[in-house]
């Protein structure tokens, strides 16, 4: 934790020079850039598919990921959902409760965050990194990932696709590189497909924490509460120690 604190208000050029080689043209890259730079570079985990945690002694994974700034709202939030392990349909199948997931429990029981601003206008090495703790599900947190993970289930049961708007906190997205056929998913490239046992073969889909759960997340670990305008729901800036009051981007 002395080590992620240390990250805190530095800039990805101040983390690695690794990005300093990234320009405009590799932007759709750069997510992947900076969480290789935080991961492996800073922390030294090299990339890998185990269900282990990253830190495997401290049974704790790491999570890089990125909140933007709604500029027209003046709000900070969580820019995308955090994707958290791959949906193995066999083991929702014969385990009901989610703490008995070993391929689901052993990412999410204790996280790493990592925080980043992404500012689209301006180069990924200028982006900063803005909050770190160590997360772990509360009581409300648990019992309200139980009850997606109920909804989850019962659609494997059944041998229903999950979507992502099925549930509110933890959800199941897509995690392929494209090529499913939903109208016929027997004709989907076999790289978008794994087994499921009631229906064959399913969308290959990771288990995710949606977005505003996640911003809201980021909240508590500041010690705040969510600030809705309209339909945003975020954080203040002046939240964020490193930002500082009056911060408006940059």
């Amino acid at each position: 934790m002395d080590s992620a604190k240390k990250l805190e208000g530095k800039r990805i050029s101040q983390v690695s020079d690794f990005v300093g080689a990234l320009d405009e043209r590799h932007r759709r890259h750069t997510k992947g850039v900076v969480a290789h730079v935080i991961e492996t570079e800073y922390f030294g985990i090299e990339q890998n598919s185990s269900v282990e945690p990253d830190f495997r002694g401290l049974g704790i994974e790491l999570k890089v990921s990125p909140l933007r700034l709604v500029r027209s709202k003046g709000l900070i939030n969580a820019k995308e959902r955090n994707v958290i392990e791959m949906v193995d349909y066999a083991e929702i199948y014969k385990t009901p409760d989610w703490r008995k997931n070993k391929h689901l429990v052993s990412k999410i029981s204790r996280v790493l965050f990592v925080f980043y601003l992404h500012e689209m206008d301006r180069p990924a090495l200028d982006w900063r990194v803005v909050s770190t703790f160590l997360w772990s599900p509360n009581r409300d947190q648990g019992i309200a990932i139980q009850r997606d993970y109920d909804i989850i289930r019962d659609k494997v049961l059944r041998g229903e696709p999950n979507r992502e708007g099925d549930n509110v906190f933890l959800a199941t997205c897509p995690k392929h590189a494209g090529g499913f056929n939903r109208g016929e998913p027997l004709k989907s490239a076999p790289g978008s497909l794994c087994p499921h046992p009631t229906m064959g073969v399913a969308q290959r889909r990771g288990f995710c924490i949606r977005n505003r759960p996640l911003t809201r997340v980021v909240a508590d670990a500041l010690g705040v509460g969510i600030v809705k305008r309209g339909a945003t729901e975020g954080i203040q800036p002046s939240s964020f120690p490193c930002l500082g009051v009056g911060w408006k981007g940059g």
